[in-house]
């Protein structure tokens, strides 16, 4: 699914996103050497946010972001020119910052003076002096009229791209998504590289925390089934079986309602919260359709007995998503509908029930000690 994709995002925004000619290009219009830029809430620290790096979309969530929105409003209010334009949107359309809600676009016409007037003045304010703006703003990259500018590649100038005539794109970073950069708080933010995946071939679930170190590589799908993954924006047959199971109105389109079903139904059957019907969700929701899992026919005596002599030199903590979990969650005793292999609140309550009745430490870690408490409270 990523390499589809990525070939997506090259098509839609051009080569010159990932990679920039050797010198820079022109604006797309006349930019003024002495904009009209925007008026930070707070004191500007003497120190810049670091330059984000291209952070491509992971999860899908119809939600408009706070550090989105502020921007939103302020150039609006400054500029008293264009409309709002949309922020979140669907999950249909290939690779887009949109479908995280991290990407605004300003709705101002080349083709009109005063609109082009507007957005002269903030492009030129946004971009100059090296981006120093955009990374005060959390901004990855803007475009308009057929022109692309980015924060991780400002040597690159403005470059080729297609489009973009009636509005300027402007695209963030996570922090600058989550307003957690200088213009707004008065203290430098540092990168964060936004929501990771759990398992292969899925959305990650979308994220209050920032995150400053790399992901882990996802683990692979322990449970699959005939459905198709389906994101919000999506329509048919396939959407409209998961509404009926959900108990929300059959539209037949993945709306906010279901979205927000779907978050809610994985957050009780501890399946990560992408808010998509990725495998592990249909497989707890639609266990007929299951036409894979990786670990089948242990009773629970015999996953407890597989994790003592397999896993009790090592340590499942929550927020895991492998094969080990199966077996815990099989152990521990949970429905077939929460055993996907990621370890959830769901297990960790139960884990934490088995620590309490054995006198361990109430942490929801699982050690050798939790395995061996398993086997006496079983037998």
């Amino acid at each position: 699914m990523r390499r589809i994709w990525i070939v997506v995002v090259t098509l839609v925004l051009g080569a010159g996103l990932l990679a920039a000619p050797a010198a820079a290009g022109e604006p797309p219009i006349k930019l003024p050497a002495s904009p009209r830029g925007l008026k930070a809430p707070v004191t500007l620290p003497d120190g810049v946010d670091p330059a984000s790096p291209y952070l491509p979309q992971v999860s899908c969530s119809p939600v408009d972001m706070a550090g989105v929105l502020k921007l939103r409003n302020l150039v609006l209010k400054t500029y008293g020119e264009g409309g709002k334009g949309g922020i979140s949107r669907g999950c249909t359309d290939g690779l887009s910052e949109h479908s995280e809600g991290r990407a605004w676009d300003w709705m101002v016409d080349v083709h009109d003076k005063s609109e082009k007037a507007a957005a002269a003045n903030f492009l030129s304010w946004v971009t100059r002096k090296d981006g120093r703006n955009a990374r005060r703003l959390g901004i990855m990259y803007v475009i308009y009229n057929k022109k692309i500018w980015s924060v991780y590649n400002t040597k690159g100038g403005w470059r080729s791209n297609s489009g973009h005539t009636d509005h300027v794109h402007v695209s963030f970073s996570w922090n600058g998504a989550r307003g957690n950069v200088s213009f707004w708080t008065g203290k430098v933010g540092r990168i964060d590289y936004g929501p990771c995946a759990r398992f292969k071939g899925t959305y990650a679930a979308r994220t209050s925390t920032p995150r400053a170190t790399a992901c882990a590589t996802p683990g692979p799908l322990l449970a699959k089934t005939s459905l198709g993954q389906r994101a919000y924006g999506r329509t048919g047959a396939t959407v409209k079986k998961a509404q009926r199971l959900l108990d929300v109105p059959m539209t037949s389109r993945f709306d906010k309602a279901t979205w927000t079903a779907v978050r809610r139904y994985q957050r009780t059957h501890d399946i990560p919260r992408t808010g998509v019907l990725d495998h592990p969700t249909w497989a707890s929701l639609s266990p007929a359709d299951v036409t894979y899992r990786a670990v089948e026919g242990y009773t629970r005596d015999e996953a407890i007995a597989y994790g003592i002599d397999h896993y009790s030199d090592g340590v499942i903590a929550p927020g895991r998503a492998a094969r080990p979990v199966v077996f815990l969650q099989t152990a521990l005793g949970l429905p077939r509908t929460v055993r996907n292999g990621f370890y959830g609140s769901e297990t960790r309550a139960a884990v934490k029930q088995v620590q309490k009745r054995a006198g361990l430490t109430a942490d929801g870690i699982v050690r050798g000690e939790e395995w061996k408490a398993l086997r006496a409270q079983q037998g």
